[in-house]
């Protein structure tokens, strides 16, 4: 596993040192503290939608100011004697877009730790702590997942390099240079317009649109990230309950399964990091290795009995809504193994397993 970055280990340590230590939690969440994850989420989100709503309303009110009363209007100037207009406002969009971001990661951080809080996430419990801290430090920075083998899997072998590539330079430009850019952008298109006068009032609902976007994907993120060890621990424990209704075959199918998914899914997301390491811990895989041939498992289903292909479909299904609501390439998959296993797709059940685990519920096996 890659070695953290500064930033994303000061900001691990920044949740954890602000953290009560506790064990796994081993209950479910009430109904107050299901409003309270609400409540930050809305809170972490106004928040950010304000700063966008100040930051727009200083640079376009600073814009119109510099047109007319220190321009004097840009109408008759050439390009070279609007050079210093265009330094000026650079260099003040600049310095109040790195105050908003800053600000924007620091909302951030503390919306995570407000629901880690709430989810009482085991963030200083041995190496699942660090795994689940590591993952909620990336959410909070807007950090990528790392592009680490995850047991001996490549989260990203079915993705083409170019996409890899374009994605990581994505999240990096998500929050900070997107949020630059689009000033720029909105400068550009509303000052040919006859609306440039109005610039303040039209710049500062798209900003807050904008921040209050990516913050709610933010907090989603973070509260997939929160509650989903705890759905994925009550699932376990019920499984090492039945262990011996699982043979060999079963244990390696869903082993294979869920490492499958975690390629289709393209992204080392640390749910499915969590999942498979108590999975290898609850079946003693002595090697702590996979090397995923998802196409012999799938031929071998039909070899397993209803009670194994029922365990299957359960610990696939945690592992489909754990990263995000159900579509694309997991939906697909999801779909070709409950066809493989004879059983009809059962998509409101699926839906009602993800808020299950967004709500912070305990999980059981059907």
């Amino acid at each position: 596993m890659t070695t953290p970055s500064m930033l994303e280990r000061w900001a691990g340590d920044y949740l954890a040192q602000r953290h009560p230590r506790r064990a796994l939690p081993s209950r479910a969440r009430s109904d107050a503290e299901r409003r309270a994850l609400s409540r930050s989420c809305r809170r972490t989100v106004l928040y950010a939608a304000l700063a966008g709503i100040l930051s727009g309303a200083v640079i376009g009110g600073m814009e119109w100011y510099m047109r007319q009363a220190v321009a004097g209007g840009l109408q008759d100037m050439s390009l070279t004697e609007q050079l210093p207009y265009w330094a000026g406002f650079l260099a003040v969009a600049g310095v109040v877009s790195a105050i908003e971001i800053l600000f924007l990661y620091w909302n951030a951080l503390r919306g995570v730790l407000a629901v880690s809080r709430i989810a009482e996430v085991p963030l200083q419990h041995g190496p699942h702590g660090l795994l689940i801290k590591r993952g909620l430090a990336r959410v909070a920075l807007e950090f990528p997942s790392p592009r680490d083998r995850v047991y001996g899997i490549d989260p990203y072998a079915q993705m083409q390099r170019w996409k890899l590539t374009a994605r990581a330079l994505l999240y990096r430009m998500k929050v900070g240079v997107t949020s630059f850019v689009l000033r720029i952008l909105m400068r550009r298109i509303f000052g040919r317009m006859a609306l440039r006068g109005l610039l303040p009032l039209i710049t500062g609902p798209l900003y807050a649109v904008w921040n209050g976007l990516i913050s709610y994907w933010i907090m989603q993120q973070a509260r997939e990230n929160a509650l989903g060890p705890f759905a994925i621990d009550s699932l376990i424990a019920d499984l090492e309950q039945h262990l011996e209704r699982l043979g060999d075959s079963a244990r390696e199918a869903i082993l294979h399964s869920v490492g499958e998914m975690l390629m289709r899914h393209q992204d080392a997301h640390a749910n499915h990091v969590y999942l498979l390491s108590r999975l290898l811990d609850a079946f003693a895989w002595e090697s702590h290795r996979l090397d995923i041939d998802w196409p012999r498992q799938a031929r071998s289903l039909d070899r397993l009995s209803e009670a194994e292909r029922r365990w299957l479909l359960d610990i696939l299904g945690l592992a489909a809504v754990l990263v995000g609501p159900l579509r694309g390439r997991r939906k697909a998959f999801l779909e070709e193994v409950y066809r493989n296993c004879g059983e009809p797709f059962a998509t409101a059940r699926l839906d009602r397993l993800r808020r299950a685990v967004m709500n912070g519920e305990a999980l059981s096996h059907a």
